[in-house]
């Protein structure tokens, strides 16, 4: 288990990311969602701890919706309490369109 599990609001943009499955060892997210919009991504990604322990810790997430398109957020944070995850990212979707997403997802 991680710590970084957990549900983060993004008010900013109106989104909401899960992380359900964190490992710290390997540094994988296996299970996380993405909301945003109406729509809900099934996202996995990687994250890696600061020479390899920390605190600051970077993280990618990509995730699909098979109707409106991929999501992808860069994630970082400067303290393994994880209170707060800084993000930039954008959506591709299927209607030819792209919008940066960006802000800071808070725990709640």
């Amino acid at each position: 288990m991680s710590k970084l599990q957990g549900t983060y609001v993004n008010d900013n943009i109106g989104a909401k990311l899960v992380i359900a499955q964190a490992n710290d060892s390997n540094g994988q997210i296996t299970s996380a969602t993405i909301s945003y919009n109406g729509h809900n991504y099934p996202a996995t990604g990687h994250y890696h701890f600061k020479n390899s322990t920390g605190p600051t810790t970077v993280a990618v997430l990509t995730g699909l919706d098979d109707d409106t398109g991929y999501v992808a957020l860069s994630l970082t944070s400067d303290s393994q309490e994880f209170k707060r995850l800084k993000s930039f990212g954008g959506l591709a979707n299927f209607d030819a369109e792209t919008i940066g997403l960006g802000g800071a997802f808070i725990r709640q």
